[in-house]
């Protein structure tokens, strides 16, 4: 049988640019980066092929939460490299990442009053809903000042940049105690990732220490996924 090979030259547009989709399965329009001449400059990007949306590599975009522990280590200029598997979901969690095509990653960094000895990443998406729930409360109510203290006037912006790297402002490391060749850790809490000095535990978590042990060493936290559970 006769084989005919076809120039991408004579594709139709469409085709040319990934917009639709070969009868006979995933072309390599949809498999992430692009080969050659269909190949875009960095970064990677998300897209949906097949009506699935995918990551850069191609691999479903399902990593939502952040989960997991990581040691990141600081430089001099306050730069931390941000693990592979926790940038995916700053990416993820960053709505203008896909279109921006500049590489960076917008995040939000809160780091608290005074007595905090860590600082929490949240994702954008994870930010916005915060504030929405801090819209939601009456405005002028104490616990809406406190809130918006907090998130707002105790927080700052930073991104991750193309090659993955996370600045941290000097203040904040001053705070911290984040000094040259420090090893950090990166906790996950779901939507957001606390941040600390490992010799110095967080208080947060000391206190919520004191709260589980009043339940006892053989309760399952799980219990509370089960509403009909009532807290002590």
């Amino acid at each position: 049988m006769k084989t005919v090979r076809v120039c991408e030259q004579h594709l139709p547009q469409v085709a040319r640019e990934g917009r639709i989709t070969p009868k006979t399965g995933p072309s390599k329009w949809e498999r992430g980066r692009r080969i050659g001449q269909w190949q875009q400059p960095d970064p990677p990007f998300l897209f949906r092929a097949g009506g699935r949306e995918q990551d850069s590599e191609g691999g479903p975009n399902v990593a939502r939460k952040f989960r997991g522990t990581e040691t990141v280590k600081v430089d001099g200029k306050g730069r931390m490299s941000i693990p592979a598997r926790l940038r995916r979901v700053f990416d993820a969690g960053d709505p203008s990442f896909p279109t921006t095509n500049t590489g960076r990653t917008q995040l939000v960094a809160v780091y608290g009053p005074d007595w905090w000895n860590w600082i929490e990443l949240y994702t954008l998406e994870a930010i916005e809903e915060i504030d929405e729930q801090i819209d939601a409360l009456p405005r002028g109510s104490q616990q809406r000042r406190w809130l918006e203290l907090l998130m707002n006037g105790q927080s700052t912006e930073l991104e991750i940049d193309r090659e993955g790297r996370l600045v941290l402002p000097l203040k904040l490391r001053e705070k911290l105690g984040f000094l040259d060749g420090v090893e950090t850790t990166f906790e996950s809490r779901g939507d957001y990732i606390q941040v600390y000095n490992p010799d110095q535990r967080p208080k947060d978590v000391e206190a919520l220490e004191d709260f589980a042990s009043t339940y006892g060493p053989e309760f399952d936290p799980r219990a509370f996924l089960d509403p009909q559970t009532d807290e002590e």
